[in-house]
């Protein structure tokens, strides 16, 4: 477990490095009329992120130290490494789909889909948690329209 968490805390600390220094100054964008500046939100997230990465990475290598273990090994679950990447290509699949369809009309079975693949079986989770984002998601739609912004 120490090597998973070494690893994924440098993931997340590196991806908080380059939301702070490419991602938040190129594409947050500037409003001199605003109260508060478009890239405040994003920066103290990411500036959390980048904290929480290194605690994480920092008791990884501790443990790893301890354990007398290396960071890098060559020995690879093939079996682990497919079983977590499977929701990654399911949600990338999605998104190619989402590019063809509206989001209102293909939401729903693919978020359901998505809970039932990783296990939910509740049928009261599986339609709130895939109805009520969307939903929400048309109300601000429908909303935005209304008040002129999109």
């Amino acid at each position: 477990m120490a090597r998973q968490n070494f690893w994924s805390g440098l993931v997340v600390a590196a991806f908080a490095l380059l939301a702070l220094t490419w991602m938040i100054p190129n594409h947050a964008g500037s409003n001199p009329m605003a109260q508060m500046p478009p890239g405040l939100v994003p920066s103290i997230a990411a500036w959390i992120m980048l904290v929480c990465g290194l605690i994480v990475a920092l008791g990884g290598l501790v443990g790893l130290v301890r354990g007398r273990q290396w960071p890098v090994t060559t020995r690879i679950d093939w079996a682990g490494l497919g079983w977590t990447l499977w929701p990654f290509v399911y949600v990338a699949a999605a998104i190619y789909v989402l590019t063809f369809v509206k989001i209102t009309w293909f939401g729903v079975p693919l978020i359901a889909g998505l809970l039932f693949l990783l296990g939910e079986r509740r049928w009261y989770l599986l339609l709130g948690c895939s109805v009520v984002p969307v939903a929400m998601l048309y109300v601000l739609s429908v909303h935005m329209m209304r008040i002129g912004v999109v």
